[in-house]
C-alpha cells in the first residue's frame, strides 16, 4: 500500500482535531476550582494522624491520633467576608475526644486563606493551574515562602479510598546535607483536604556522619483523611 504525504498530512490533522476535542473535554468536565476549597457548616473530617520525633538523647518515638475537623458556624468578618470557624479536636482513643484548637478559614474572590498559629495563610490562589507559584505569607509578618500548584484534576487512590480529581499544593520541598524540609498538601473536589506530609528534620553533621542522611532531630508527620460528612 503506498502512503502519501498528502494522506499523512490528514492523519495528522485528524489526530490534532481529536487531541483538541479531548482537552476541551476534559475541560468542560473538570471541578470548578473553588471546590477544592469547600466551605459549608456542618461538613466535618477526621484524619488518621502519624508522627515520628526524632532527638538526639532518646530513640525515635512514633506516635497516632485521629484528629478531627468541623466547620462549625461562619459569620462576615471586616471585610465583608464571609467566613467560617473550623474547630479541630484529637483522641487516642476511640470517642475520646477533646478540643485541641479553633481556627478561621474564607474565600475571597481569588484566594482562599487560613489562619495558622494566628498568621493568616494563603493556601490557594484561583485559578489553580499546574506550576502556578505564590507566597503563602503574602498577608502575615513571617518570611516568604512560596506554594506552588501541581497535578491539577489528576485522580489518585490513598488506601482503599479513589478520589477522580485532585490537586497538590507543595508548600516547601527542599533538602541540603544538613537538613530536609517538606510540606505538601493533597485536595479533592467537593471534599478539601485529604492528606498531608510534612517532614522537618536535622541531619547529623559531623565529619563521620555528615551525607549519610542519619536523623539529629526533628519530626515526620502524615495525616490522611477516613472519613467526610458532607453538609
Amino acid at each position: 500500500m503506498k502512503v502519501t504525504i498528502k494522506f499523512l498530512q490528514k492523519v495528522q490533522i485528524a489526530l490534532l482535531i481529536l487531541f483538541v476535542f479531548s482537552c476541551s473535554s476534559d475541560q468542560e468536565n473538570a471541578p470548578p476550582d473553588t471546590s477544592y476549597f469547600p466551605l459549608a457548616v456542618g461538613s466535618e473530617s477526621v484524619f488518621e494522624v502519624e508522627r515520628i520525633n526524632y532527638s538526639l538523647s532518646e530513640t525515635p518515638t512514633n506516635k497516632k491520633i485521629n484528629l478531627r475537623q468541623t466547620i462549625t458556624n461562619s459569620f462576615t468578618d471586616l471585610n465583608g467576608n464571609l467566613a467560617y470557624k473550623i474547630e479541630f479536636e484529637v483522641n487516642t482513643r476511640q470517642n475520646q475526644w477533646r478540643q485541641d484548637s479553633v481556627s478561621i478559614l474564607w474565600r475571597g474572590l481569588d484566594k482562599a486563606y487560613i489562619q495558622e498559629n494566628g498568621q493568616t495563610v494563603v493556601k490557594m490562589i484561583f485559578p489553580l493551574a499546574d506550576g502556578t507559584a505564590w507566597n503563602g505569607n503574602d498577608y502575615n509578618t513571617l518570611p516568604e515562602t512560596i506554594f506552588r500548584c501541581t497535578a491539577k484534576n489528576k485522580p489518585l487512590t490513598i488506601g482503599s479510598i479513589h478520589y477522580p480529581n485532585t490537586v497538590t499544593i507543595i508548600r516547601q520541598d527542599d533538602s541540603t546535607l544538613l537538613s530536609r524540609n517538606k510540606y505538601i498538601e493533597m485536595y479533592a473536589a467537593e471534599i478539601g483536604l485529604i492528606s498531608t506530609e510534612k517532614v522537618f528534620v536535622k541531619y547529623c553533621n559531623t565529619p563521620d556522619c555528615i551525607g549519610k542522611g542519619i536523623i539529629n532531630s526533628g519530626y515526620k508527620e502524615i495525616s490522611v483523611l477516613k472519613t467526610y460528612i458532607k453538609k
